[in-house]
């Protein structure tokens, strides 16, 4: 009898011992904390180039930044600044409002903690965009805290704006008075015609921009070794106005290219020369031209580019003749459009640049190039 039981009690321990628990449900991850490489991660967007080097996310092109979203009411931002010449100014916008309407943030030290609080614990959204340029300091984002969680922005179908150029589309001295000189208070690529532009069609925005550069060759560098055209390829332009040693790889292709360059090429080199020699240097302006086109153009090849030049301007009419030679499979995505002058349309800026009025009313000439080439329609 004992045996029996002690047999019918093996079965039951090996019958009991083969059933399988329920299946536990996945746990859910909580992240409150960005850094290193979870600075790429789904949970932020970024706007413009960026790339992780020494545990930190570098972006150093004016325009560039990067949008969260969260469920909490707090969170923390931890920036960094190295070679610095000047403070570093950016837009901060809160729960969707327009960046111009944004807060100004600067940072001036080389490590900076900044608490961005609202009035409720829910979901929300901060965006922070930098106005400066590469030249004025290296930046880079350390980290990225929340008291709640993270969570993944909003997909959107917004046309890519590539924005292409020099002291023009950076803003230079666009919030100053006249005969002022540029800082980087009075400076914005916020305030500059193409982001203007592409503000009203909703769409995001990209800038390869430096305040003195060339196409060919500009007052950073006179032999034409280190220019816009070479910066296109790369991840930025650095405070000692070297281009990142870093190939940029797009992982979007622009739907709308602005570019505006060539006054450096100018007013630096070829106005300087004489003869034979200023000839040589036009031809290979108009050369770098040619090539920076059919760069983009298999680069994006539906995208419209939209070269832009001040009436009269030299190096507007040498991009003209140019364009003017494009094959017909080119020309229809390639077009010539004058902006306004410096103190037209509104007051002359700081260091004799174009007031934010002009950009604006740049801004509007732009947007009806577009609608007339393109099936994009305003939003604004």
């Amino acid at each position: 009898m004992t045996s029996k039981l002690i047999s019918l009690f093996l079965i039951l321990f090996i019958l009991v011992g083969c059933q399988t628990t329920p299946e536990e449900a996945p746990k859910t991850t909580t992240i409150n904390h960005l850094e290193k490489e979870t600075l790429t991660s789904d949970l932020i967007t970024w706007y413009g180039r960026h790339h992780i080097k020494q545990d930190k996310a570098y972006f150093y092109y004016p325009g560039t930044g990067f949008k969260v979203s969260f469920i909490g009411n707090i969170v923390t931002i931890k920036l960094s600044l190295d070679q610095k010449h000047s403070n570093i100014y950016f837009s901060l916008a809160k729960d969707n409002e327009p960046l111009l309407d944004g807060a100004t943030i600067v940072l001036s030290e080389s490590e900076q903690t900044i608490d961005i609080t609202f009035d409720t614990f829910g979901e929300h959204t901060i965006e922070l965009v930098k106005r400066s340029e590469g030249q004025d300091g290296n930046t880079s984002l350390i980290s990225l805290t929340t008291d709640g969680k993270f969570i993944a922005n909003e997909t959107t179908s917004a046309p890519h704006f590539l924005l292409i150029g020099a002291s023009g589309l950076s803003g230079n001295g666009a919030l100053g008075l006249p005969k002022a000189p540029r800082t980087t208070k009075n400076s914005s690529c916020l305030h500059s015609f193409g982001y203007l532009t592409a503000k009203q069609f909703n769409g995001d925005f990209e800038f390869v921009s430096n305040s003195g550069w060339g196409l060919a060759f500009g007052y950073n560098d006179k032999t034409g070794i280190n220019n816009i055209q070479k910066a296109y390829n790369h991840m930025g332009i650095n405070a000692h106005e070297e281009i990142v040693d870093s190939l940029y790889t797009a992982s979007i292709k622009p739907d709308i290219i602005i570019v505006n360059i060539g006054g450096n090429d100018y007013s630096a080199v070829i106005n300087n020369l004489s003869g034979f020699e200023r000839e040589k240097k036009i031809a290979e302006f108009k050369r770098a031209v040619a090539e920076f086109i059919v760069q983009l153009r298999e680069d994006a090849p539906e995208a419209h580019i939209f070269w832009t030049m001040t009436d009269g301007s030299q190096n507007g009419r040498a991009a003209e003749s140019v364009i003017n030679l494009l094959s017909e499979k080119d020309k229809p995505f390639v077009h010539l459009v004058v902006i306004n002058s410096v103190g037209q349309d509104g007051p002359e800026g700081a260091n004799n640049h174009a007031s934010y009025e002009t950009h604006q009313s740049s801004a509007a000439i732009l947007v009806e190039a577009i609608k007339q080439y393109t099936d994009l329609e305003p939003t604004e």
